[in-house]
This record gives C-alpha cells, structure tokens and sequence, in this order.
C-alpha cells in the first residue's frame, strides 16, 4: 500500500512540473502549443479586408504587405485580402467588424471616423499643410488613437497617409478656393464637407461607384481627392480642371484583431511588427511618388491644373479656426485638449 501511494505522489509531482515548465502568455495562450501547432500546413488563416477595389492602387498595396507577412512567417500565416462587401461588410463597418474577430485585419479609414475622437482629429481641414506636418499631428494623437482602437478589441498596426487633398471640376476651372462657390462637390468626410460650405459651396455624399455618373448628370460638378486617388479610380475620364489645393491629408489605420495577435507566439508576433514598421515608409513614400506621376500624366493628357495661393490657403486656415474648436466640442473626449498641443507644435 505504501509503495501505491508513493506511486501517486510521484505522478503527481511530475504532472505539476510539466504544468510549471510550460510557457503561458499574458492572455492565457500557452506560446510553445502555438509555436508547435502554427506550420505551414496548418497555418492560421486571416481575413484582411481593404477600403477599395483589389485592382485599386492602394489595395495592391495592402496585398503587398499581406505578401511580405505571408513570406516572413513561412507560410504559417495565410492572409485573404477582400474588397468591400465581399464579406458582407462595407468600410464603415471595419473597426467593429476587426474588433470582434469576425475578420482579423482591416485598412480602416476615414469610413469608420465618425465613431473615433482622437483619431479623426487629424482629419480637420488646414490642420496639416504637408507630411512633415501631419506627421506631428500623429505624434500627438497616436496615444489616445491606440486606447480608443483597443476599447472596440484592435490593435493599432500603423497608419498611413493618402496624398493631400485637392480640388478636381468637370466644367469649370478652378483658379481659387473661393471658385467652388456655387458648385457642387462630393466629399467623403464631414470635414471636407465644412470646408466646401465654408468656401460657399454645396457638399453632396456621393458613393466612389456612382462618381462618374453624378459628373454626368449633373449631381455633383467635382469631387475631393488626390491626383493618385483620381487616377486610381479611374475619374480622370470625367473631369478637365484641378486645383492642387492641400486642403486636408487622411491617414487610414492598419489594424488588426487583438485577441487573434495575443494568440500568436511570440516569433510571429515579431514578423508582424518587422512588417508593419516597414510598410508604412513603403505606403506613404509609394503613394506620395504615385501622386507626382499621376499630376504629371493627367496634365500631359490635357487636364488644366492650377495651383492655390499660398496666401489664400493661410487665410483659410484661419478662417477654419473656429470649425477646429466646435468640432473638438462635439467629439468631446480630450481632443479639445489634443488640439491646442498641435497648435503648439505647429504654430498655427
């Protein structure tokens, strides 16, 4: 009887040192079980969904990082890049959607900013007149963007930036801002939409898809956007003046599910991070290099381009002063406070 209970303790003990000798992250996840079950054979597989079509600009892009992570993890990690409502959800609903497992990685943009605080701040019109500025920008709000992304369950990646915006018109050249009075332009964001009244113009929403058609018919007489934006969505065919105005730079936000990056060991966690810190150099110097291109090809193709004045872009600035302060009243949270650290950093 002795020597059956000495048996017991013995297995015992074992059992509660193999327990001790395992390793077990923060979120309960034992990493050497992932380390060993995550292969190429039976990776873990991802849905990245992405703002635009596959064939747009920026989603090739966004499938070159899915690529790169793919290639750096040795296959462990398989990424499916889906367009807009492939998955049944449209860009609005990304950060919700990327929140709560239902996809693991999403391109969030200026779609989902109604929602955010900190992070649409730096989406006011003027607030940042190049990258250098909009990167001073971040530099403030990326804190508080990183907190108000982990409450709907996201890890913040990296942002990235698309080129600033300008001014783009079907039948009328555009030699001022103060041109857009009277017409009517698409926005994409409530923001630009206060910048268009401001400048005495009328901002209609406008889905990407019905663009062309809208400058057809009459609904809208331009739209916002990039010269790289333009091209990429091919409505350029649509339209014969532009005004490179600068008027706002949007970053959007590489995300993914938190719960799904805890789980991964800490090898792949790194690959993620080697990544992401790569690409977005790669998507901002690209995209802002593709922007050159594009001004350059639409000219050569007949487009008229016009340049704003800078004085006049100054004096917009300020007069959009008081737009910056009611908007930070309406979002609340400490972007009032987040605003006046900008001003600071940059003068304005």
């Amino acid at each position: 009887m002795k020597k059956f209970f000495a048996l017991l303790l013995s297995l015992a003990l074992v059992a509660t040192m193999t327990a001790c000798g395992s390793k077990t992250d923060s979120t309960g996840n034992d990493s050497d079980a992932n380390t060993e079950t995550i292969t190429s054979d039976k990776p873990v597989k991802w849905d990245f969904v992405v703002i635009n079509s596959l064939t747009h600009p920026s989603s090739v892009l966004c499938q070159e990082f899915a690529d790169s992570i793919m290639e750096k993890s040795g296959g462990r990690i398989e990424i499916t890049v889906r367009a807009p409502g492939e998955l049944s959800y449209n860009a609005a609903d990304y950060l919700v959607a990327v929140g709560d497992g239902s996809v693991q990685m999403a391109d969030v943009g200026s779609n989902c900013f109604g929602v955010l605080k900190a992070g649409a701040l730096p989406c006011l019109p003027y607030i940042a007149s190049d990258l250098d500025e909009f990167d001073k920008v971040m530099s403030v709000v990326e804190p508080t963007l990183k907190e108000e992304l982990a409450e709907y369950g996201a890890k913040y990646l990296f942002y990235y930036t698309w080129p600033a915006q300008s001014l783009w018109t079907k039948n009328k050249e555009l030699k001022s801002l103060y041109d857009v009075k009277g017409l009517k332009i698409r926005t994409i964001n409530n923001e630009l939409s206060a910048l268009v009244q401001q400048l005495g113009g009328t901002p209609v929403s406008l889905a990407g898809s019905e663009v062309p058609t809208g400058l057809q018919t009459g609904v809208v007489d331009g739209v916002i956007t990039s010269a790289y934006g333009l091209g990429g969505a091919g409505w350029d065919d649509s339209l014969n003046y532009g005004l490179l105005a600068n008027c706002q730079i949007i970053p959007d936000y590489m995300c993914m599910n938190q719960a799904e990056y805890d789980a991964l060991p800490e090898d792949l966690q790194k690959v993620i991070d080697e990544v992401c810190e790569e690409f977005q150099a790669k998507m901002c110097e690209t995209m802002f290099a593709d922007e050159d291109t594009w001004r350059t090809d639409l000219e050569s193709e007949g487009m008229v381009l016009n340049t704003a004045d800078e004085n006049e872009s100054a004096q917009i600035t300020a007069d959009m002063q008081n737009y910056w302060d009611s908007w930070c009243e309406e979002r609340g949270g400490n972007t009032a406070e987040l605003l006046e650290q900008v001003r600071t950093e940059l003068n304005k």
